[in-house]
């Protein structure tokens, strides 16, 4: 999994690389445990992508565009609907925008 982040954040530009690193945390299932736990105040003020391990299946083009598309919801300010609800024309919306993010940066 941080190989597949680190290849897909080579893709931005070095002032979105800085942010992204700074800002935002990766997970998925670790190795060597079945579960982790977070406080409030780990991932304060930063945003959390986490990355299935089905993704990681994936063709390494794939795991990119998805990273990266991920990526562009955060640097978009785009919202999830956890605690909130969405119209389905918001997310439509919000997944073109990251789609055409994703794609800026990477051709897939």
């Amino acid at each position: 999994m941080i190989n597949s982040v680190c290849k897909a954040v080579l893709f931005l530009p070095v002032e979105i690389q800085k942010y992204v690193t700074r800002n935002i945390w990766f997970i998925s299932s670790p190795d060597d445990a079945w579960a982790f736990t977070f406080r409030g105040s780990d991932i304060a003020n930063r945003h959390l992508i986490v990355i299935s391990d089905e993704l990681l299946k994936q063709n390494e083009q794939q795991i990119s565009y998805t990273i990266l598309h991920e990526i562009g919801h955060v640097m978009l300010g785009h919202e999830n609907s956890i605690g909130r609800v969405q119209t389905q024309t918001e997310i439509k919306r919000q997944e073109v925008a990251a789609d055409a993010f994703a794609k800026k940066y990477f051709d897939f």
